[in-house]
């Protein structure tokens, strides 16, 4: 018991000099539709809510967002390969969905690569996602 309670005491002793962690996860998921249009376009999120970009049309399409790294993040889902390196762009058939969490405060530029029976075959739409502190 007297062991316990001195590992128990030196953990809060070391973990209390150490700087704060990052904010991880809020449980909190903010959805991005992928339309005719973007809905929203342009958001704003605390840093470790989910965003997740859904695929609510009939042809696939990408969300692109150039210069992601793995270590602005806390989560991540579709946005990788398979040897686990991030990647800027998620491919999202009819109907799927990528996610990410982001740790810090950010603001990010992306595009969603939309198919399109338009000439050209690919409708671009540009999105703000603006990553704030956590709520004090």
């Amino acid at each position: 018991m007297r062991y316990t309670l001195a590992v128990l005491a030196g953990t809060v002793l070391f973990t209390g000099c150490s700087s704060l962690p990052e904010v991880t996860r809020t449980a909190v998921i903010h959805e991005i539709k992928l339309e005719e249009h973007l809905m929203p376009a342009d958001l704003t999120v605390q840093a470790g809510d989910e965003v997740r970009w859904v695929n609510h049309r009939t042809l696939p399409a990408r969300v692109e967002i150039p210069g992601l790294q793995k270590s602005m993040l806390s989560c991540e889902r579709e946005f990788s390969n398979v040897f686990g390196s991030t990647v800027e762009v998620a491919e999202l058939a009819p109907s799927k969905s990528a996610s990410l969490c982001f740790k810090k405060e950010i603001t990010i530029s992306y595009n969603a690569r939309m198919g399109s029976a338009l000439p050209g075959g690919m409708q671009i739409e540009p999105g703000t996602l603006r990553v704030v502190g956590p709520a004090k």
